[in-house]
């Protein structure tokens, strides 16, 4: 189910935590790992822009400073055999992509050739723990393809939980779920967190209904209070070790950067999988 598996690479402690959950999650699939070392425009274009006079507001961009390109290239291309060394010595496929333009445009164009993008949770900008950075924060809210947002440390994922709210993401979350639980040969733990006991009787039994026709074990919880602190508690009581979810909740609410998805990426240290 996930045969080819893109990782942005640069120098940052989430591009190597993306790594090592790339190669965790390939060795189970047998997966091709592709690696992306994309140069960013943006800071090509910086020293230029920084130094151009006020009325050049508008015009076309200036070209990308030509002597700053070799070195970041020749620093794009250690930063990626290194990373290259590591998918072999796993023993898996390893392909190699280098570009030049918007980091988050480029990922999002390679993406539609894998089966997920795995990203870490900070790039090189931001280093502190609790923060997002701004290119991992824009692929989740646009990416169509799944977005596996590493964890703070490596996770063995035996212990899944999916977020189920009855949504359409949400069910696609849940049919994702469902095929790692039955690939790996795992129990999947089913939540559901809301006010209405009813409801959630409902929603959780038409979720167990889904595993049993896909033959996967699971078990439903439901849980009240604020969807992403509600399903973050449960994650540290439980040990929950991976996270499944959908990019908004039922009838559209927003799962967005901003709204439960960041939150859940700022309050939980485990593996997220977004899922659209």
């Amino acid at each position: 189910m996930f045969s080819r598996l893109l990782v942005g690479i640069d120098s940052s402690a989430g591009a190597t935590a993306a790594l090592t959950a790339a190669i965790d999650l390939g060795r189970r699939f047998h997966s091709t790992i592709v690696l992306a070392a994309i140069t960013d425009i943006q800071v090509l274009e910086a020293p230029l822009l920084a130094s151009a006079p006020l009325w050049t507001e508008g015009l076309p961009p200036l070209p990308a400073d030509q002597s700053l390109g070799p070195v970041m290239r020749e620093r794009a291309e250690r930063l990626v055999e290194a990373a290259s060394q590591r998918v072999r010595d796993a023993g898996l496929a390893v392909e190699t992509v280098f570009a030049t333009g918007i980091v988050e445009e480029e990922l999002l164009h390679l993406a539609e050739q894998s089966e997920a993008l795995v990203v870490g949770r900070r790039g090189e900008m931001h280093t502190d723990p609790g923060t997002l950075g701004a290119t991992t924060v824009k692929l989740v809210r646009r990416s169509p393809k799944p977005v596996l947002i590493a964890g703070e440390s490596p996770s063995p994922c035996q212990r899944p939980v999916v977020a189920y709210d009855g949504g359409e993401t949400s069910s696609s979350a849940l049919a994702l779920a469902s095929r790692y639980c039955g690939a790996v040969g795992v129990a999947l733990v089913v939540v559901h967190v809301g006010s209405d006991a009813g409801a959630a009787a409902a929603l959780l039994a038409r979720a167990e209904a889904f595993c049993s026709s896909q033959q996967v074990a699971c078990e439903v919880h439901w849980l009240q209070g604020d969807v992403a602190r509600a399903i973050a508690t449960h994650v540290e009581v439980t040990g929950a070790d991976l996270i499944v979810a959908g990019a908004h909740g039922g009838r559209r609410r927003s799962w967005s950067i901003g709204s439960h998805a960041e939150q859940l990426l700022r309050t939980t240290s485990v593996p997220v999988i977004i899922v659209r």
